[in-house]
């Protein structure tokens, strides 16, 4: 015998329908736009219970180093990070460790984009009309060379090298915990 719903029990199965389809376009994709403390991120990494993003457009530009130096630890990018930094919820972002540059590893909170992680990206992702650094130094030791240089996407997100004494764009990059 079929049991007839009553008008609520029949709203409340189409909420509960309408919430499920909702939910069906919440999981996040590599590279969907997300909006995290008012401003567009890319999703650049999914992984078991962290997402890595990166922002959709350059925070601003600096020298990555008026010392002749390509080591991201030493980069002036950091200072434009840190400050951007106190616009996030820094409680929600998750300590990464990072390989930057073949055998140097560093811990942060925020960074820019690796020159792997580059690779692996569509253009359409890379490419932001602006050319912006990566965290990686394109030839030699800073200290073995009179011009250190560091990968940089390009403003058509085609990826070149270029001396660290330049100005170009930044776009941070940090994990978060997906929940």
């Amino acid at each position: 015998m079929n049991k007839q719903l009553t008008k609520e029990e029949a709203l409340k199965k189409i909420k509960e329908l309408e919430e499920y389809i909702e939910n069906l376009d919440k999981e996040l994709k590599l590279y969907d736009i997300v909006n995290y403390c008012n401003n567009e991120w890319y999703v650049i990494k999914i992984e078991e219970d962290t997402v890595t993003l990166m922002s959709k457009n350059i925070i601003g530009k600096c020298t990555y180093s008026d010392n002749n130096s390509n080591d991201f630890t030493e980069s002036n990018c950091i200072k434009l990070l840190s400050d951007f930094m106190k616009k996030l919820n820094e409680n929600d972002l998750m300590l990464m460790k990072i390989n930057f540059d073949e055998d140097k590893f560093t811990n942060c909170l925020i960074r820019i984009p690796t020159l792997r992680e580059i690779e692996a990206m569509p253009m359409n992702i890379r490419n932001c009309g602006v050319s912006y650094w990566t965290m990686s130094a394109s030839y030699g030791v800073s200290e073995d060379c009179d011009r250190a240089c560091v990968f940089l996407v390009d403003s058509n997100g085609n990826l070149n090298s270029w001396r660290v004494n330049n100005a170009l764009g930044v776009r941070p990059v940090f994990t978060l915990k997906t929940e």
